[in-house]
């Protein structure tokens, strides 16, 4: 869609996706806030834009809740069904 597109139905300022930065002079949002338990995660905190970045920031935040290793055993647990 178009920038209008995005402004009405998304939700973004003009369109645009992610903070306005200025390259060596800030850095993205983090995940952390200040209210326990009340994490950020999404194109708009680090590390930024597009498909890639927005899932590594949803990784980086549930690193934040679980530890790897802990993730590996929980999908242990689930055990998906597999093909025949």
């Amino acid at each position: 869609g178009t920038p209008l597109t995005h402004e009405r139905f998304l939700r973004r300022s003009r369109g645009a996706y992610g903070p306005r930065v200025e390259a060596g002079k800030q850095t993205l949002p983090g995940h952390m806030t200040p209210l326990k338990g009340l994490f950020l995660t999404g194109d708009f905190t680090f590390p930024g834009i597009g498909v890639p970045a927005t899932a590594a920031s949803g990784a980086i935040t549930a690193n934040t809740l679980v530890s790897v290793g802990k993730h590996f055993e929980m999908l242990d647990k689930i055990r998906l069904p597999t093909k025949n």
